[in-house]
Protein backbone atom coordinates (compact mmCIF):
# COMPACT_ATOMS: atom_id res chain seq x y z
CA UNK A 1 0.00 0.00 0.00
CA UNK A 2 1.16 3.50 -0.70
CA UNK A 3 2.29 5.38 2.34
CA UNK A 4 0.59 8.71 3.03
CA UNK A 5 2.52 11.89 3.11
CA UNK A 6 3.18 12.71 6.75
CA UNK A 7 3.07 16.40 5.94
CA UNK A 8 -0.66 16.07 5.27
CA UNK A 9 -1.46 14.85 8.76
CA UNK A 10 -2.14 16.75 11.97
CA UNK A 11 -0.30 16.07 15.21
CA UNK A 12 -2.09 13.93 17.76
CA UNK A 13 -4.54 15.91 19.83
CA UNK A 14 -4.56 19.02 17.66
CA UNK A 15 -7.46 20.49 15.80
CA UNK A 16 -7.10 19.29 12.27
CA UNK A 17 -7.86 21.00 9.00
CA UNK A 18 -10.51 19.51 6.79
CA UNK A 19 -10.69 18.93 3.08
CA UNK A 20 -8.25 17.62 0.55
CA UNK A 21 -5.22 18.58 2.69
CA UNK A 22 -5.99 15.56 4.88
CA UNK A 23 -5.77 11.88 4.06
CA UNK A 24 -9.47 11.05 4.31
CA UNK A 25 -8.84 7.32 4.42
CA UNK A 26 -6.97 7.76 7.69
CA UNK A 27 -9.85 9.74 9.19
CA UNK A 28 -12.32 7.04 8.16
CA UNK A 29 -10.30 4.22 9.70
CA UNK A 30 -9.56 6.18 12.85
CA UNK A 31 -13.22 7.12 13.19
CA UNK A 32 -14.31 3.51 12.76
CA UNK A 33 -11.80 2.30 15.35
CA UNK A 34 -12.99 4.92 17.84
CA UNK A 35 -16.61 3.80 17.36
CA UNK A 36 -15.54 0.22 18.10
CA UNK A 37 -13.80 1.38 21.29
CA UNK A 38 -16.94 3.24 22.38
CA UNK A 39 -19.05 0.14 21.65
CA UNK A 40 -16.66 -2.08 23.63
CA UNK A 41 -16.86 0.12 26.70
CA UNK A 42 -20.62 0.52 26.30
CA UNK A 43 -20.81 -3.20 27.07
CA UNK A 44 -17.87 -3.49 29.49
CA UNK A 45 -18.71 -0.59 31.82
CA UNK A 46 -22.31 -1.68 32.61
CA UNK A 47 -20.88 -5.12 33.39
CA UNK A 48 -18.07 -3.80 35.61
CA UNK A 49 -20.12 -1.24 37.51
CA UNK A 50 -23.60 -2.73 37.42
CA UNK A 51 -23.26 -6.41 36.58
CA UNK A 52 -25.31 -5.87 33.41
CA UNK A 53 -24.43 -8.39 30.71
CA UNK A 54 -24.93 -7.50 27.05
CA UNK A 55 -26.23 -9.84 24.38
CA UNK A 56 -24.21 -12.32 22.37
CA UNK A 57 -24.36 -10.34 19.14
CA UNK A 58 -22.66 -7.27 20.58
CA UNK A 59 -20.08 -9.43 22.36
CA UNK A 60 -19.39 -11.21 19.06
CA UNK A 61 -18.81 -7.85 17.35
CA UNK A 62 -16.37 -6.83 20.08
CA UNK A 63 -14.54 -10.16 19.81
CA UNK A 64 -14.37 -10.02 16.02
CA UNK A 65 -12.62 -6.65 15.98
CA UNK A 66 -10.49 -7.18 19.10
CA UNK A 67 -7.26 -7.93 17.17
CA UNK A 68 -7.50 -4.79 15.02
CA UNK A 69 -9.23 -2.10 17.07
CA UNK A 70 -6.32 -0.62 19.06
CA UNK A 71 -3.62 -1.91 16.70
CA UNK A 72 -5.02 0.30 13.94
CA UNK A 73 -5.11 3.35 16.20
CA UNK A 74 -1.47 2.89 17.16
CA UNK A 75 -0.42 2.24 13.56
CA UNK A 76 -2.07 5.45 12.35
CA UNK A 77 -0.48 7.39 15.21
CA UNK A 78 2.90 6.06 14.08
CA UNK A 79 2.25 7.36 10.57
CA UNK A 80 2.17 10.88 12.06
CA UNK A 81 5.56 10.45 13.72
CA UNK A 82 7.61 11.61 10.72
CA UNK A 83 5.84 14.96 10.66
CA UNK A 84 6.43 15.45 14.39
CA UNK A 85 10.12 14.54 14.15
CA UNK A 86 10.66 17.25 11.54
CA UNK A 87 10.27 19.86 14.29
CA UNK A 88 13.10 21.03 16.57
CA UNK A 89 13.54 18.80 19.66
CA UNK A 90 12.26 21.45 22.05
CA UNK A 91 9.12 22.04 20.00
CA UNK A 92 8.63 18.30 19.51
CA UNK A 93 8.66 17.46 23.21
CA UNK A 94 6.68 20.54 24.24
CA UNK A 95 3.94 19.63 21.77
CA UNK A 96 3.72 16.14 23.28
CA UNK A 97 3.47 17.62 26.76
CA UNK A 98 0.61 19.84 25.56
CA UNK A 99 -1.27 17.18 23.59
CA UNK A 100 -0.54 13.98 25.54
CA UNK A 101 0.80 14.53 29.08
CA UNK A 102 -1.55 17.41 29.88
CA UNK A 103 -4.83 15.73 28.77
CA UNK A 104 -3.66 12.51 30.43
CA UNK A 105 -3.36 14.27 33.79
CA UNK A 106 -6.59 16.23 33.35
CA UNK A 107 -8.68 13.23 32.35
CA UNK A 108 -7.07 10.98 34.93
CA UNK A 109 -8.51 13.30 37.56
CA UNK A 110 -11.87 13.50 35.80
CA UNK A 111 -12.05 9.74 35.29
CA UNK A 112 -11.07 8.80 38.80
CA UNK A 113 -13.44 11.29 40.39
CA UNK A 114 -16.19 9.86 38.20
CA UNK A 115 -15.34 6.38 39.46
CA UNK A 116 -15.30 7.54 43.08
CA UNK A 117 -11.54 7.87 43.81
CA UNK A 118 -10.76 11.07 45.68
CA UNK A 119 -7.26 10.69 47.19
CA UNK A 120 -4.91 12.46 44.78
CA UNK A 121 -1.96 11.60 47.06
CA UNK A 122 -2.32 7.89 46.35
CA UNK A 123 0.31 6.85 43.75
CA UNK A 124 -2.16 4.27 42.45
CA UNK A 125 -4.33 7.19 41.38
CA UNK A 126 -1.89 8.21 38.62
CA UNK A 127 -1.20 4.74 37.19
CA UNK A 128 -2.92 4.22 33.82
CA UNK A 129 -5.25 1.49 35.05
CA UNK A 130 -8.22 2.68 32.98
CA UNK A 131 -8.92 3.77 29.41
CA UNK A 132 -6.08 6.31 29.48
CA UNK A 133 -3.47 3.59 28.96
CA UNK A 134 -3.68 4.43 25.24
CA UNK A 135 -2.58 8.04 25.85
CA UNK A 136 0.12 6.87 28.29
CA UNK A 137 1.54 4.39 25.76
CA UNK A 138 1.61 7.07 23.05
CA UNK A 139 3.54 9.38 25.37
CA UNK A 140 6.13 6.64 25.96
CA UNK A 141 6.51 5.94 22.24
CA UNK A 142 6.89 9.61 21.35
CA UNK A 143 9.42 10.04 24.17
CA UNK A 144 11.80 7.41 22.77
CA UNK A 145 11.04 7.97 19.08
CA UNK A 146 13.74 10.61 18.40
CA UNK A 147 16.40 8.16 19.58
CA UNK A 148 15.01 5.18 17.67
CA UNK A 149 14.44 7.24 14.52
CA UNK A 150 18.21 7.53 14.12
CA UNK A 151 18.23 3.96 12.81
CA UNK A 152 18.68 4.51 9.05
CA UNK A 153 16.42 3.44 6.21
CA UNK A 154 14.73 0.09 6.18
CA UNK A 155 16.88 -1.04 9.09
CA UNK A 156 14.24 0.69 11.18
CA UNK A 157 12.13 -2.43 10.61
CA UNK A 158 14.16 -4.00 13.42
CA UNK A 159 12.33 -1.77 15.93
CA UNK A 160 8.78 -3.15 15.51
CA UNK A 161 10.17 -6.67 15.10
CA UNK A 162 12.09 -6.49 18.39
CA UNK A 163 9.11 -5.02 20.22
CA UNK A 164 6.76 -7.74 18.98
CA UNK A 165 9.22 -10.48 19.90
CA UNK A 166 9.82 -8.90 23.32
CA UNK A 167 6.08 -8.97 24.06
CA UNK A 168 5.99 -12.76 23.70
CA UNK A 169 7.85 -13.96 26.84
CA UNK A 170 6.51 -11.17 29.05
CA UNK A 171 3.52 -12.02 31.25
CA UNK A 172 0.22 -10.54 30.16
CA UNK A 173 -0.03 -6.98 31.43
CA UNK A 174 1.13 -3.43 30.83
CA UNK A 175 4.72 -4.24 29.81
CA UNK A 176 3.65 -6.90 27.34
CA UNK A 177 1.03 -4.58 25.85
CA UNK A 178 3.51 -1.71 25.74
CA UNK A 179 5.84 -3.77 23.56
CA UNK A 180 3.08 -5.32 21.46
CA UNK A 181 1.35 -2.07 20.52
CA UNK A 182 4.69 -0.29 20.21
CA UNK A 183 5.38 -2.63 17.32
CA UNK A 184 2.35 -1.26 15.49
CA UNK A 185 3.19 2.36 16.32
CA UNK A 186 6.69 2.11 14.88
CA UNK A 187 5.45 -0.04 12.00
CA UNK A 188 3.37 2.99 11.00
CA UNK A 189 6.54 5.07 10.88
CA UNK A 190 8.23 2.32 8.86
CA UNK A 191 5.41 2.46 6.30
CA UNK A 192 6.12 6.16 5.78
CA UNK A 193 9.81 5.40 5.30
CA UNK A 194 9.09 2.72 2.73
CA UNK A 195 6.86 5.13 0.84
CA UNK A 196 5.99 4.23 -2.73
CA UNK A 197 7.77 0.88 -2.46
CA UNK A 198 4.64 -0.45 -0.78
CA UNK A 199 2.42 0.55 -3.71
CA UNK A 200 3.33 -2.56 -5.70
CA UNK A 201 1.57 -4.68 -3.10
CA UNK A 202 -1.64 -2.62 -3.10
CA UNK A 203 -3.66 -4.86 -5.41
CA UNK A 204 -7.29 -5.86 -5.40
CA UNK A 205 -6.37 -9.55 -5.13
CA UNK A 206 -4.18 -9.08 -2.08
CA UNK A 207 -6.85 -6.90 -0.48
CA UNK A 208 -9.50 -9.64 -0.76
CA UNK A 209 -7.08 -12.29 0.46
CA UNK A 210 -6.22 -10.23 3.55
CA UNK A 211 -9.88 -9.47 4.26
CA UNK A 212 -10.76 -13.14 3.90
CA UNK A 213 -8.04 -14.10 6.37
CA UNK A 214 -9.28 -11.47 8.83
CA UNK A 215 -12.89 -12.60 8.47
CA UNK A 216 -12.00 -16.24 9.03
CA UNK A 217 -9.87 -15.35 12.02
CA UNK A 218 -12.66 -13.28 13.53
CA UNK A 219 -15.11 -16.12 13.06
CA UNK A 220 -12.67 -18.47 14.75
CA UNK A 221 -12.43 -16.12 17.75
CA UNK A 222 -16.22 -15.98 18.05
CA UNK A 223 -16.46 -19.77 17.80
CA UNK A 224 -13.91 -20.15 20.57
CA UNK A 225 -15.67 -17.67 22.83
CA UNK A 226 -18.99 -19.45 22.32
CA UNK A 227 -17.40 -22.81 23.11
CA UNK A 228 -17.93 -24.32 19.66
CA UNK A 229 -14.19 -24.95 19.28
CA UNK A 230 -11.20 -25.14 21.57
CA UNK A 231 -9.94 -21.92 20.01
CA UNK A 232 -6.55 -20.70 21.12
CA UNK A 233 -7.80 -17.24 20.22
CA UNK A 234 -10.32 -17.11 23.07
CA UNK A 235 -9.30 -14.20 25.29
CA UNK A 236 -7.26 -12.51 22.57
CA UNK A 237 -5.66 -10.01 24.96
CA UNK A 238 -2.82 -12.52 25.35
CA UNK A 239 -1.50 -11.32 21.93
CA UNK A 240 -0.05 -14.61 20.78
CA UNK A 241 2.94 -13.85 18.58
CA UNK A 242 2.21 -16.69 16.17
CA UNK A 243 -1.07 -14.95 15.29
CA UNK A 244 0.64 -11.65 14.45
CA UNK A 245 0.77 -12.29 10.65
CA UNK A 246 -2.99 -12.79 10.67
CA UNK A 247 -3.50 -9.51 12.54
CA UNK A 248 -1.19 -7.68 10.13
CA UNK A 249 -3.12 -9.17 7.21
CA UNK A 250 -6.39 -7.89 8.66
CA UNK A 251 -4.97 -4.41 9.16
CA UNK A 252 -3.47 -4.34 5.66
CA UNK A 253 -6.75 -5.50 4.13
CA UNK A 254 -8.69 -2.80 5.99
CA UNK A 255 -6.25 -0.07 4.94
CA UNK A 256 -6.29 -1.16 1.29
CA UNK A 257 -10.10 -1.40 1.23
CA UNK A 258 -10.61 2.08 2.68
CA UNK A 259 -7.92 3.59 0.48
CA UNK A 260 -9.63 2.06 -2.56
CA UNK A 261 -13.00 3.39 -1.34
CA UNK A 262 -11.63 6.94 -1.18
CA UNK A 263 -9.50 6.64 -4.32
CA UNK A 264 -6.31 7.27 -2.36
CA UNK A 265 -4.58 4.32 -4.04
CA UNK A 266 -4.78 6.31 -7.28
CA UNK A 267 -3.84 9.65 -5.78
CA UNK A 268 -7.42 10.89 -5.36
CA UNK A 269 -9.34 11.79 -2.21
CA UNK A 270 -13.07 11.12 -2.58
CA UNK A 271 -15.25 12.43 0.22
CA UNK A 272 -16.96 9.51 2.00
CA UNK A 273 -18.92 9.31 5.25
CA UNK A 274 -18.19 12.81 6.50
CA UNK A 275 -19.68 12.03 9.91
CA UNK A 276 -17.13 9.25 10.36
CA UNK A 277 -14.33 11.48 9.15
CA UNK A 278 -15.39 14.02 11.75
CA UNK A 279 -14.98 11.43 14.51
CA UNK A 280 -11.59 10.50 13.07
CA UNK A 281 -10.43 14.12 12.95
CA UNK A 282 -11.49 14.57 16.57
CA UNK A 283 -10.52 11.10 17.73
CA UNK A 284 -8.69 12.33 20.84
CA UNK A 285 -11.79 14.15 22.07
CA UNK A 286 -14.06 11.16 21.49
CA UNK A 287 -11.55 8.84 23.16
CA UNK A 288 -11.05 10.99 26.25
CA UNK A 289 -14.72 11.89 26.76
CA UNK A 290 -16.51 8.59 26.18
CA UNK A 291 -15.30 6.53 29.16
CA UNK A 292 -16.18 8.82 32.10
CA UNK A 293 -19.45 9.66 30.34
CA UNK A 294 -20.36 5.98 30.17
CA UNK A 295 -19.41 5.48 33.82
CA UNK A 296 -21.69 8.38 34.81
CA UNK A 297 -24.56 7.03 32.67
CA UNK A 298 -24.16 3.54 34.13
CA UNK A 299 -24.14 4.81 37.71
CA UNK A 300 -27.17 7.00 37.03
CA UNK A 301 -29.12 4.09 35.54
CA UNK A 302 -28.14 1.87 38.48
CA UNK A 303 -29.40 4.50 40.94
CA UNK A 304 -32.68 4.47 39.04
CA UNK A 305 -32.85 0.68 39.23
CA UNK A 306 -32.42 0.19 35.47
CA UNK A 307 -30.63 -3.10 34.74
CA UNK A 308 -31.96 -3.88 31.25
CA UNK A 309 -29.05 -4.16 28.76
CA UNK A 310 -31.41 -3.04 25.98
CA UNK A 311 -31.46 0.33 27.76
CA UNK A 312 -27.92 0.54 29.19
CA UNK A 313 -26.13 -0.36 25.95
CA UNK A 314 -27.70 2.28 23.66
CA UNK A 315 -27.67 4.81 26.50
CA UNK A 316 -23.93 4.37 27.04
CA UNK A 317 -23.09 4.22 23.34
CA UNK A 318 -25.24 7.09 22.06
CA UNK A 319 -24.85 9.16 25.22
CA UNK A 320 -21.06 9.04 25.01
CA UNK A 321 -21.12 10.06 21.34
CA UNK A 322 -23.52 12.93 22.07
CA UNK A 323 -21.33 14.30 24.87
CA UNK A 324 -18.22 13.95 22.69
CA UNK A 325 -19.88 15.82 19.81
CA UNK A 326 -20.87 18.54 22.27
CA UNK A 327 -17.29 18.73 23.59
CA UNK A 328 -15.99 19.15 20.03
CA UNK A 329 -18.40 22.04 19.46
CA UNK A 330 -17.51 23.64 22.79
CA UNK A 331 -13.78 23.59 22.02
CA UNK A 332 -14.24 27.00 20.48
CA UNK A 333 -14.17 28.24 24.08
CA UNK A 334 -10.71 28.29 25.60
CA UNK A 335 -11.78 26.80 28.94
CA UNK A 336 -13.15 23.68 27.20
CA UNK A 337 -10.26 23.42 24.76
CA UNK A 338 -7.93 23.41 27.77
CA UNK A 339 -9.36 20.02 28.72
CA UNK A 340 -7.68 18.53 25.66
CA UNK A 341 -4.65 20.70 24.91
CA UNK A 342 -2.53 22.73 27.31
CA UNK A 343 -3.17 26.40 26.44
CA UNK A 344 -0.28 28.11 24.76
CA UNK A 345 -0.22 31.73 25.78
CA UNK A 346 1.07 34.25 23.31
CA UNK A 347 4.35 35.88 24.21
CA UNK A 348 4.40 39.56 24.77
CA UNK A 349 6.38 41.39 22.15
CA UNK A 350 7.89 44.83 22.58
CA UNK A 351 7.17 47.09 19.68
CA UNK A 352 10.20 49.02 18.52
CA UNK A 353 9.55 52.45 17.12
CA UNK A 354 10.77 52.89 13.55
CA UNK A 355 13.84 55.07 13.16
CA UNK A 356 13.16 58.72 12.56
CA UNK A 357 13.51 59.87 9.01
CA UNK A 358 16.15 62.51 8.40
CA UNK A 359 14.76 65.98 7.94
Amino acid sequence: MTSPSPQSQPPTGSRAPSGASRARWMDLIRGGAILLVVLLHATAIPWMFGGISSGRVVNDINSFFAPYRMSLLFLLSGVLLTRSLAKPPGTYYWNKVRTLIWPYLVWMVIGMLTEGYTDLRDPFFWIPNNWLWFIFFLAVYYAVAPLLARIPGTWFGVVPAVLWIASWPLPDGDFSNLCYYGGFFFAGHLCVRLGSRLSRFETRTLMWVCLAIATGFGAFIIAGNRGYTNAMTAGFDAHRLELLPVVIAGIAGTVMAVRRLTGSHQGHSHDRARWLQYIGRNSVVFYLVHFPTQVWITNTLSDLGVTNPNISLPACFLGALAVAYLACWLRRFRVVDALFVLPQFARRTTQVAPPARPA
